[in-house]
């Protein structure tokens, strides 16, 4: 296959996955229960308040926030579809990473397969249309594992970087970046650049 024809299909999966998520969101309803809870706290941040949950991450409300500054508005259901709407991109932006990493181990057609099998799973689709950290924390962990499995060993410095981000993202994504800490790739390669 050409690149042309790469481009092409990843385009393809990028608008069918994007098909599924707009068939499965309602834009009708605001957010509730733990989408909730991160769409209010990245309007606090927006208004400056950064204060941190003892029991959430907060750099999905950070990126969201990022956005939320742009909006002027009264409608919380202006929020609620924003940041839904953030993490249907999100979700989406990780389906040609996956590509990625597919063909760390496979030909273009299997890595295709592989992008296609992430980008058309039911509980992925659903999960990017709510507004939760699960899109932003798998773009993470899969640029992580990505950046790790490069040859080059400057890349390893972004992998950690990523590590610690799934971190903020999660609280529980500290075995995330415990795991690539002592992984023994990594130990080499720094072994190489002292």
């Amino acid at each position: 296959m050409n690149n042309k024809q790469i481009i092409f299909s990843l385009l393809l999966i990028l608008l069918i996955s994007f098909g599924f998520k707009l068939l499965v969101v309602d834009f009708s309803i605001p957010v509730n229960s733990d989408n909730l809870d991160y769409t209010l706290y990245a309007i606090a941040h927006t208004n400056g308040d950064f204060s941190q949950s003892s029991h959430r991450g907060m750099g999905w409300s950070l990126f969201t926030s990022i956005f939320f500054g742009f909006i002027n508005s009264e409608n919380f259901l202006d929020y609620s579809n924003t940041i839904r709407m953030l993490s249907m991109v999100v979700g989406i932006s990780s389906i040609p990473m996956m590509y990625l990493i597919g063909r760390k181990f496979f030909d273009q057609r299997y890595s295709l397969v592989a992008a296609s099998l992430f980008a058309f799973e039911p509980h992925l689709n659903y999960n990017s249309t709510l507004g939760l950290t699960e899109p932003i924390f798998i773009l993470a962990v899969i640029g992580a594992f990505y950046f790790i499995l490069n040859q080059n060993t400057r890349f390893i410095i972004l992998s950690l970087i990523m590590a610690g981000i799934v971190y903020w993202i999660r609280i529980n994504g500290f075995w995330v970046f415990a795991a690539y800490s002592m992984s023994g790739r990594l130990t080499k390669s720094i072994e190489a650049i002292l």
